[in-house]
């Protein structure tokens, strides 16, 4: 427990930023101009926030930690319009917690389940589990887990029930796994992993069965290439395909037609990408990154397509914290990355969130743990400075906890109050840039674009 309470003062140091990408309809003949652009702002600062993308278009963002809070961990939510880019506060309170699973089930119900809970004095992991109803906009508690776990893994199976697996019970890996089903609100035990494994890819494939990839394996909390198969149907675990490296903070994104990308990590495998290919049942090579990376954020567009950025460069060499602004664009056609605008203000740590005409980058930390704001260029603002990261080794180490390593990569805390947010776009044409207010948006891209742009922009 000791070693749960060093995360407190480090884990403050992630801010809110959010990038929307918006892709058009992909054409030879239409070049494609690509720049970062600003996208809104939340109505609270929050860091280490889940964010997920609703059957409505909205993101949802739920709890995150700020100092300024009374309680550390923000115990509020908020809705973000992509479309509008206002935000709306929700009224029902909820226990603030970190490191959760967010995962959009059956009828569009949002299970937030399991992470860990600020006591004052340390971090515990926690069962609890907390379901928003989309449509109606309310949360509801629901019935807890059967092991509290943090950092799990968690996928949406086809029939809409949430399946969980892996994780974190403190410092130790777990494998137990279990199924909640939204309906009524009910956990079942399912099949456990054969071996403990925490911080891999997970991803519900086109048969419905579910791939886990990478991660931490075992006790002794190796790197793996291993790859696993779960079957809801039997129930039963089965060994899956090599992947081309060992893989731990990565990326990954889940392409149009089924395939799972990952790109990324620590050590060998910063440098490349893979491709789990769901009908040949194998990974493959998916190209050389221009700038090698781990706890990067990608996002896969819908032209098949994926976009990664940010991260934390791997070269050899002493280490800093310094994380990229590269951005760089996967074409499955050639296999190849290219790089594209980087974005304005480096961040690591921080994650995308896709909805129906975007990709929201939401939190992140910038070089040396100084928050930037608008336009991603360093402010002018005062930043509050918190006390030091408890030092530490900068790379996850066997027989560690990566969760409570990854804040020690940060030598100071830094934060200003500032929430501007970017995004990225894609616009194939000057004239379907849409003008005027949101009603007059749509019926200008309606009849004037309706084969020349895909999303609005």
């Amino acid at each position: 427990m000791r070693r749960l309470r060093e995360l407190g003062p480090a884990a403050i140091t992630l801010v809110f930023l959010c990038a929307l990408v918006v892709a058009a309809r992909a054409d030879a003949a239409v070049p494609l101009r690509i720049g970062w652009l600003p996208a809104g702002e939340l109505a609270a600062p929050r860091a280490y926030a889940s964010a997920i993308a609703l059957p409505t278009g909205q993101i949802l963002v739920v709890g995150g930690l700020d100092r300024d809070d009374s309680h550390l961990v923000r115990s509020g939510s908020e809705l973000y319009d992509p479309l509008t880019g206002h935000t709306k506060v929700l009224q029902t309170p909820l226990v603030g917690r970190v490191n959760t699973s967010a995962t959009v089930g059956l009828g569009g119900r949002v299970v937030i389940a399991g992470g860990s809970e600020w006591r004052g004095d340390h971090w515990d992991v926690v069962d609890r589990v907390d379901v928003y109803l989309t449509y109606e906009q309310k949360w509801i508690a629901a019935s807890r887990m059967l092991q509290p776990r943090t950092g799990g893994r968690a996928t949406a199976l086809a029939d809409g029930r949430i399946f969980v697996t892996g994780g974190y019970d403190g410092p130790r890996l777990i494998a137990t796994s279990e199924i909640y089903d939204p309906l009524v609100d009910r956990w079942m035990r399912a099949t456990p992993m054969p071996r403990p494994r925490g911080d891999f890819s997970i991803a519900t494939l086109p048969d419905g069965r579910v791939l886990v990839a990478g991660g931490l394996d075992g006790r002794d909390s190796v790197e793996t290439r291993t790859s696993l198969f779960y079957d809801p149907v039997t129930g039963r675990w089965s060994e899956g395909p090599t992947l081309v490296s060992p893989r731990v903070l990565q990326a990954q994104a889940k392409l149009p037609n089924g395939d799972l990308l990952i790109v990324g990590g620590q050590g060998y495998s910063s440098g490349i990408a893979e491709r789990y290919d769901v009908k040949l049942g194998a990974f493959f090579f998916a190209g050389t990154l221009s700038t090698p990376r781990m706890v990067a954020q990608a996002a896969a567009l819908p032209d098949g397509r994926a976009v990664v950025t940010g991260g934390l460069p791997e070269f050899p060499g002493p280490r800093f914290f310094a994380p990229t602004g590269s951005t760089e664009m996967w074409d499955r056609a050639t296999n190849s990355w290219n790089d594209v605008a980087p974005v304005g203000s480096a961040r690591a740590f921080a994650g995308l969130v896709a909805v129906s005409g975007g990709v929201f980058q939401i939190s992140g930390a910038a070089k040396d743990d100084r928050a930037v704001a608008k336009g991603g260029r360093d402010h002018d603002r005062p930043a509050r400075i918190a006390p030091p990261a408890p030092p530490g080794r900068r790379r996850v180490r066997r027989r560690q906890h990566p969760h409570l390593l990854r804040p020690r990569l940060q030598r100071a805390s830094a934060e200003l109050r500032p929430r501007d947010g970017f995004r990225l776009s894609y616009r194939p044409h000057q004239e379907c840039r849409p003008r005027g207010s949101v009603r007059r948006k749509r019926r200008y891209l309606d009849s004037r674009c309706r084969e020349e742009c895909s999303a609005l922009v």
